[in-house]
């Protein structure tokens, strides 16, 4: 096993125990990926970080 299927697997089981979507781990892997390259421009982190949270499905919690 490679360290990046390592890292796909790891995050793709995290993610479906936190209970969030395939495309939650299929957009933080890139985001990873892109990083292991070399260092982000500031917009480049604020892009990846953005596509992961419009993927995040949240739930209100009840005010009582």
């Amino acid at each position: 096993m490679t360290i990046d299927q390592a890292l796909d697997e790891a995050v793709a089981e995290t993610v479906r125990d936190m209970g969030q979507p395939e495309a939650v781990a299929r957009r933080l892997t890139a985001w990873l990926r892109e990083m292991s390259q070399g260092p982000l421009a500031k917009e480049e982190g604020a892009r990846f970080l953005n596509a992961v949270c419009r993927e995040l499905e949240l739930e209100a919690e009840d005010a009582d």
